[in-house]
């Protein structure tokens, strides 16, 4: 049982939520830091006895400087952001002040109290539109706020481990799914109309994504945590795979064992959106020795139970 701890900012929303899981699994002390504006203490609360957990902001430096001098992490997982586009596009100012300043007080605090490795939340959003496998070398062209706050994410991370004894590693995450989502990004998007009945309104149902399941993202963030232990790396974490929502629902209805209704909604489709996003998954197996394992079909499965829709053993 390792005494190290662990530091987690945005540990009560989606995808910290699991990360903190997988740090407990590990035998980790955890410490959570988050705001509570997308995330809830419900979410941690099997958790609750095990964990240390501070209500505060990113932007508080003072604080995040305290309570990181105070707990002394050997990792930092940065996961605190503004990541639902369109409350981005309403509120750039507010999405570069979260999400790049807000990084910068995560890696600066976490450098001044010896942190050796930090794990900075990024995105696939950065990347342009392409097919096939989209490696971590193409040249990043955001087209909206959002993309743009996580390449300059990334930036402010490179700085620090070219400048502190502090390794970073950008994880540019894929589109992520399961259980505890926070925004109402598509898939849950499609789940929560399931609730209602067997019609779901969508937008662009053609565009293809690389949707990883939650437990795999945790599961990878924390290996890269454990094995990057000098300088700076960009790696993707997504599957290789991509599907768009037409197949998506398609699964969906095989697993319920009900026909899906889809109707297009003018309102929800994007003006700007990708046709394509496949990840290039070398680097992380490189580095992590590992790849996501949870098929698209097995994880909306576990999300439909967790939701507590109908999934029909096969």
């Amino acid at each position: 049982m390792t005494t190290q701890r662990v530091f987690v900012t945005g540990g009560a929303g989606f995808i910290g939520r699991w990360v903190v899981a997988q740090c407990l699994k590990q035998g980790y002390q955890v410490v959570v830091y988050d705001n509570l504006q997308a995330g809830s203490v419900d979410h941690l609360l099997e958790f609750a006895d095990r964990i240390d957990f501070y209500e505060a902001d990113i932007l508080d430096a003072a604080t995040l400087q305290a309570v990181m001098e105070e707990t002394q992490p050997v990792i930092v997982f940065h996961l605190a952001a503004l990541h639902f586009i369109p409350y981005c596009n309403a509120h750039p100012q507010e999405t570069l002040r979260v999400n790049v300043e807000g990084t910068y007080n995560v890696l600066n605090a976490a450098a001044r109290a010896g942190v050796r490795t930090a794990i900075v939340a990024s995105s696939g959003a950065i990347y342009p539109s392409v097919e096939g496998l989209i490696p971590e070398t193409l040249p990043p062209a955001p087209v909206d706020i959002y993309g743009l706050s996580k390449l300059l994410t990334e930036q402010v991370a490179e700085q620090f481990a070219r400048t502190t004894d502090m390794a970073c590693v950008a994880a540019r995450l894929f589109n992520t799914y399961g259980p505890f989502e926070t925004n109402p990004h598509l898939i849950p998007h499609i789940v929560a109309s399931l609730q209602q009945g067997p019609v779901v309104e969508l937008g662009n149902i053609h565009t293809k994504r690389d949707y990883i399941y939650v437990e795999d993202v945790a599961r990878l963030l924390v290996a890269l945590g454990e094995r990057v232990t000098e300088g700076y790396e960009i790696v993707n974490v997504g599957t290789g795979q991509e599907y768009s929502a037409e197949e998506i629902v398609e699964t969906l209805s095989e697993l319920m064992g009900q026909k899906i209704t889809i109707r297009i909604d003018p309102d929800r489709v994007r003006a700007v959106d990708k046709l394509h996003q496949r990840a290039d998954t070398t680097r992380l197996q490189q580095l992590t020795g590992m790849l996501p394992e949870i098929t698209l079909r097995e994880g909306l499965a576990r999300l439909l139970q967790h939701e507590g829709l109908p999934v029909r053993t096969q």
